[in-house]
């Protein structure tokens, strides 16, 4: 398993995906701080550090994440199905399961930055507007690091769309559609997202209750995110076995 893990970090283009990284938070980070510091007057006091924490990550987490993930995994995964590389592999008696896990473990290895960037642009904002830094922040940074897990489950998903459709485009489209379904299931029924796939960011960074997990929500959240992990990772192992 470690040969193959290595052989996928030296494959994949670490910068090309961390600048992505970089951009999408950014982009969040601009829009989630304008509405923070435009709305900074009217806040109560004692509330501005987690209303800040809120609008820093809810569209980063419910919008961008997604699409951000899928193409992560898409580029990933778009080597395996250029000159029939996949083909080649599998006639070399590759393991499929080994290759995916690798492409996954990968991935996710570069996503840890991308969110720690978050949390540090956190902290960095709560000085900028003067709010003291208080016992939230350790809480923040446990979400932060649950937020990594809730991305496998993204990633396994987004593995199979683009397996399914060999095409970049389409399964961008398809994490796109899958986030605007998690801000439609806002308006319909909040509790609904604790079950969607597309929203578990969203549900690790606490970006809507800004209020730590109890007991049973954190077992939902774990048991959600296994449970898609594994198996959308089935379905894209066998998915890629077809294309053999």
């Amino acid at each position: 398993m470690r040969d193959y893990i290595s052989a996928e970090w030296k494959k994949l283009n670490k910068m090309q995906l961390l600048i992505i990284g970089v951009f999408f938070v950014a982009l969040s980070s601009f829009i989630g701080l304008a509405t923070y510091f435009a709305n900074q007057s009217v806040l109560i006091g004692g509330t501005q550090d987690k209303v800040m924490w809120g609008q820093l990550t809810f569209y980063y987490s419910q919008i961008l994440y997604p699409p951000m993930l899928a193409i992560f995994i898409a580029i990933s995964l778009i080597q395996e199905f250029e000159r029939k590389n996949l083909e080649m592999l599998c006639s070399n008696a590759i393991s499929i399961k080994k290759l995916l896990i690798s492409k996954l473990v990968t991935v996710t290895v570069l996503v840890i930055p991308i969110q720690f960037l978050l949390l540090i642009v956190y902290i960095v904002a709560l000085k900028v507007a003067n709010v003291e830094r208080s016992s939230y922040v350790l809480l923040t940074l446990k979400w932060t690091l649950l937020s990594i897990l809730s991305s496998l489950s993204i990633l396994c998903i987004q593995a199979f769309a683009y397996a399914k459709t060999r095409s970049f485009g389409q399964s961008i489209g398809i994490s796109a559609l899958g986030a605007m379904g998690g801000f439609v299931l806002l308006f319909l029924n909040e509790n609904l997202n604790k079950f969607y796939p597309y929203s578990q960011c969203v549900i690790a960074l606490r970006s809507r209750t800004l209020e730590d997990f109890s007991s049973s929500e954190l077992v939902i959240f774990v048991f959600i995110n296994i449970l898609f992990s594994v198996c959308f990772y089935k379905l894209t192992c066998y998915e890629l076995r077809k294309r053999e």
